[in-house]
């Protein structure tokens, strides 16, 4: 199941560096995926992420194909709000402490500390990547980093790599995103 759970996440991950709608579809089934993969290895923060995340990519696909009344895409490719930094931050914290919590009470992880860190910070991330935002970026990057060793303290390899080709594609993402907001401006 991880490698299918692998495909599927390099495909959508490739999808939305380019900013392409089918995007979500593959966050879909990647999801899916590896919330049985992640259930399996008892890193249950991520494993309940996967469903968040399924439920973040029918928010976000909804949100790519909004049209305003001249049928232009609503959401066009930005930067985030200046104020997102204060706010991102503590909604990361607040649900990094909720996260803990459960995880420390309600199951069996033995790695609850840098779950509950992560899975907020992915939340967050996949927020703002709904949101069009170029820094999502820079926050999955930061993540990223931090999954690699503990997938592999996990024993899950393949995942690992996937991570690690994971950052390769957020510097493609942010390149490709720079580029859409550029022609944006100048189209305005």
């Amino acid at each position: 199941m991880e490698i299918i759970a692998f495909i599927l996440s390099f495909i959508c991950i490739t999808l939305n560096a380019r900013g392409h709608l089918l995007t979500w579809l593959f966050s879909i089934l990647s999801s899916a995926a590896y919330a049985w993969v992640f259930y399996e290895a008892q890193l249950f923060g991520d494993a309940w992420l996967q469903g968040v995340f399924i439920v973040l990519a029918v928010y976000a696909w909804h949100s790519w194909l909004s049209k305003d009344a001249s049928q232009k895409p609503l959401k066009i490719f930005t930067r985030m709000p200046q104020n997102w930094n204060l706010w991102g931050g503590l909604a990361w914290l607040a649900l990094f402490l909720v996260i803990y919590f459960v995880l420390t009470n309600y199951t069996s992880s033995d790695v609850a500390l840098v779950d509950a860190f992560l899975t907020a910070g992915s939340l967050i991330a996949t927020y703002m990547s709904a949101q069009k935002w170029l820094e999502n970026w820079l926050v999955w990057a930061f993540v990223n980093v931090i999954y690699i060793g503990l997938y592999i303290y996990k024993d899950l390899h393949l995942t690992a790599l996937l991570y690690a080709l994971l950052i390769a594609l957020c510097v493609l993402g942010w390149k490709e995103w720079t580029k859409k907001i550029a022609s944006q401006e100048v189209a305005a």
